[in-house]
């Protein structure tokens, strides 16, 4: 039986869709919110994420709540990248250098950029706020919307 669901959240300028495989959330897709786009969370863990984009994008909130991600089912190192990413607080940026330091393989920044590119939780694993040594890279939803992030975090 197939039990995957999605949720649509968004708080202007942001969107996010949810793609719930189980009760474990297995995918946020993150986008510019389309004109008289209106949210629609549909499971408890949508509403609480819901109120938190809104406080997000109003500047409010410091911390995502704690959601049903299943980091477990990701390869190790990418495991131990996002883990560690997830801990990194709003308005404090790094390198992909100095997170594949962290991760325990300084020598590994195309690899941690490879894991940024896959993360399949961008904004509550927050990806954008990780930097090339030379400024901002690579970001699936594009370099202006990780500008707007870094801004409205005061990282940038």
């Amino acid at each position: 039986m197939n039990d995957t669901r999605f949720e649509y959240l968004c708080a202007a300028p942001l969107s996010l869709t949810l793609r719930w495989d189980g009760p474990r959330l297995a995918a946020i897709g993150l986008a510019w919110a389309e004109k008289n786009m209106a949210a629609q969370p549909l499971t408890y863990d949508g509403r609480i994420l819901q109120a938190a984009l809104k406080r997000y994008v109003a500047g409010e909130l410091d911390v995502w709540p704690a959601l049903p991600i299943p980091f477990e089912t990701l390869p190790p190192f990418r495991r131990t990248v996002l883990t560690l990413l997830a801990t990194v607080p709003k308005g404090e940026t790094l390198t992909y250098g100095q997170l594949a330091a962290k991760a325990g393989n300084p020598r590994a920044a195309r690899a941690v950029g490879q894991c940024m590119a896959q993360n399949p939780w961008p904004l509550v694993v927050p990806c954008h706020r990780v930097l090339g040594s030379d400024g901002l890279h690579g970001f699936g939803p594009g370099l202006e919307m990780k500008e707007y992030l870094l801004k409205l975090e005061g990282a940038l």
